[in-house]
């Protein structure tokens, strides 16, 4: 075999290398999770007392989504934000996070409730992480 056809079938391996190289990488690549968790972060809430005590609520809060819809929740997140914290003082104001008197399955639901009005398609549910009264 001549010089330049060996040089040739070489180059024409080496370039079929990367081609090799990524679909290795996608056999080897995770598969994509029925759900994602999306955590929205800590929310501090003052609470109305009849005392000149300081009263707050911390909530901690994650979304569950379904996996495709992952990516358009964390687009949204400073929206989420907001109608959750929109959820929590409407609570707080109606007396509905007072110490010892807090529903966590009402608190759960009226989250839902604010958060599927900014974006629905893909929510599962909502995960309060943590519940913390002062």
């Amino acid at each position: 075999m001549p010089v330049f056809h060996r040089r040739q079938a070489l180059l024409g391996a080496l370039a079929a290398l990367p081609a090799l190289a990524t679909g290795a990488r996608a056999a080897e690549a995770p598969p994509k999770r029925e759900f994602e968790f999306l955590p929205l972060g800590d929310f501090t809430i003052n609470l109305p007392s009849s005392d000149r005590r300081m009263r707050y609520v911390v909530v901690s809060i994650t979304l569950e989504t379904k996996g495709e819809a992952a990516a358009a929740f964390r687009d949204l997140t400073p929206r989420l934000r907001q109608a959750a914290l929109q959820r929590l003082l409407q609570m707080a104001q109606n007396r509905m996070l007072q110490p010892g008197q807090t529903d966590t399955a009402l608190l759960r639901e009226s989250l839902l409730e604010g958060i599927a009005k900014v974006h629905e398609d893909g929510l599962k549910d909502v995960v309060i992480t943590r519940l913390l009264h002062s």
